[in-house]
């Protein structure tokens, strides 16, 4: 508890006044400083009887960078309070401060910004008298967890990548869906010659509503040299995504987790969690061979992130991901990819 700005104004005054009086002996004085100080007594009672505040906060689901949530924060207690959430990089928030009478509900705006496993929390709310003389600081409510998963990007060549992992001579196709831009790595008989006519600078393609293999599962292995670890799980997200999107079970392997095959989009939310959080800094050359064998043991898939940039192997077939990539400036949303 501390006095604001305004109760060391009158606590300056009560000083004033009672220096003039024993200098000047203006007993007059007293009348000014005896009820100056009694009102700082009392805005010091009436605070200190003021239960400290608590906070409840909602769950903030995951999310994708530039993805933007809403965060609301019930604040109990009594008296006129500053409050202001801890938010940390990696995170940023618009309006995460405002003043009120409590108790209140709390509310701003969240934006993703990088990815990780992030700590929102918890709020510093100050409280003031009802004449704004006296304050006290307190830390209310629990931390909440924010994950950020990493971009996940549309592959071209799709088709072509699930024949490497598969070892089919070709995926089933099932019925058409849309046409799209064509990307590096598209078969050449999936090209819609129709639309490609209307507009000689572009190339389009057919895209088919789903190739289901269900019976079929990859194993996705990835790791990178420190500095390239978010490359690295932007790459495996969306990999990871299009497999379960063709119907295929993924297992993924990384350096510090392991998520064992499975299907579905509670399983989808478990792939981006552990890439979301991955960090693949290793300490030592030795360090780095004993995880290397073990995580990229038999993998159909191998994801690797240098300062070069970032491959894909499929066996012995080794891609750039910029150039399986079909679009790096307009990453998928997260159209059912989880949150």
């Amino acid at each position: 508890m501390k006095l604001t700005r305004r109760g060391y104004g009158v606590l300056g005054v009560v000083v004033l006044a009672e220096a003039l009086a024993l200098t000047y002996g203006a007993r007059a004085l007293n009348a000014i400083a005896a009820p100056a100080v009694v009102v700082l007594l009392a805005s010091a009672v009436q605070l200190w009887r003021t239960p400290a505040p608590t906070a409840e906060r909602d769950r903030v689901p995951a999310g994708f960078p530039g993805d933007t949530r809403e965060v609301t924060v019930d604040v109990d207690g009594g008296g006129v309070a500053e409050i202001d959430e801890t938010v940390p990089e990696g995170l940023d928030a618009e309006d995460a401060r405002a003043e009120a009478s409590l108790p209140t509900t709390f509310a701003y705006s969240l934006t993703c910004v990088e990815r990780g496993r992030h700590k929102l929390g918890p709020l510093t709310v100050r409280v003031r008298d009802m004449l704004g003389l006296v304050e006290r600081t307190t830390p209310a409510g629990s931390t909440a967890r924010v994950l950020v998963y990493p971009p996940v990007y549309r592959v071209g060549g799709r088709e072509a990548i699930l024949r490497h992992v598969l070892e089919r001579s070709e995926v089933e196709r099932q019925e058409f869906d849309s046409i799209r831009e064509y990307a590096p790595g598209d078969p050449l008989r999936d090209v819609h010659w129709k639309s490609t006519a209307k507009s000689p600078d572009e190339i389009y393609v057919t895209e088919f509503a789903d190739n289901r293999v269900e019976d079929d599962d990859v194993t996705i292995a990835a790791v990178g040299d420190a500095g390239s670890i978010d490359e690295m799980a932007s790459a495996a997200a969306s990999v990871a995504v299009m497999a379960l999107e063709a119907g295929l079970a993924v297992e993924l392997r990384l350096p510090d987790a392991h998520v064992r095959l499975g299907r579905g989009d509670g399983h989808r939310q478990r792939l981006l969690g552990a890439l979301a959080q991955t960090d693949t800094d290793f300490t030592s050359p030795f360090e780095t061979y004993t995880l290397e064998d073990d995580v990229l043991a038999d993998a159909d898939v191998v994801v690797r992130s240098d300062a070069d940039g970032v491959t894909l192997a499929f066996g012995a077939d080794e891609r750039d991901f910029e150039a399986v990539t079909a679009s790096r400036e307009n990453p998928l949303s997260a159209r059912g990819v989880g949150s």
